[in-house]
């Protein structure tokens, strides 16, 4: 029997949960394979920025992060706020070691990975505007690569309109087969016919 790989996800005010929305939906159909749990600073529910509640079902002091198979870290509203709270960069920080977890980042949230130090050597991309770079001379702006999706040193980053092609890499970095129109758009071409919008339970 297989070990169950755990996957985190990290939660703070503001949390952008669609952006990662389809990595956890692929995560999910791979119950047998995956568990997701959400983590935040505090055992407490976490106001996203579409106005939707999340329980962090634990908080930093019952985790390893060091212990786990995947790190995801959703977009966030007003990066200011986790950034201002020290315990999300001190438990990022710990990931700052050859032998960590992948870590699957959106939109601003590598201003969170670049304050624990993660991108120091690291090539990453991201959600920000350019002013925040000027802003926050701790981010590593010569590392910056103007890309989709930027992997490199076994961290991920992308910009929120590019979520699909960002859950996509990041299962495929975990070693999960996931087909290349995965969350593709409805086709314009053509009309679908019934059948192809007629369902059966799997085998």
């Amino acid at each position: 029997m297989l070990a169950i790989k755990q996957a985190l996800v990290m939660l703070y005010p503001g949390f952008c949960y669609f952006e990662v929305a389809a990595l956890t939906e692929i995560l999910a159909f791979k119950e047998e394979e995956w568990t997701v749990t959400t983590v935040g600073a505090d055992r407490q529910n976490y106001l996203g920025e579409d106005g939707l509640q999340v329980l962090a079902e634990k908080s930093f002091s019952q985790v390893d992060p060091l212990a786990v198979d995947l790190m995801i870290l959703p977009g966030i509203d007003n990066y200011h706020v986790p950034l201002a709270d020290s315990r999300n960069v001190a438990f990022l920080r710990q990931l700052n070691t050859a032998s960590r977890p992948i870590i699957a980042a959106m939109s601003s949230s590598p201003v969170l990975l670049a304050k624990a130090g993660l991108l120091d050597q690291t090539q990453f991309t991201g959600g920000l505007f350019e002013e925040t770079y000027a802003k926050n001379p701790f981010i590593p702006k010569q590392n910056l690569v103007r890309q989709p999706v930027v992997v490199d040193n076994g961290i991920i980053t992308s910009s929120f309109q590019f979520f699909r092609e960002f859950a996509i890499t990041a299962a495929r970095t975990c070693g999960i087969e996931v087909g290349d129109t995965a969350f593709g758009p409805a086709r314009t071409d053509r009309p679908y016919t019934p059948a192809e919008l007629t369902y059966h339970y799997p085998d």
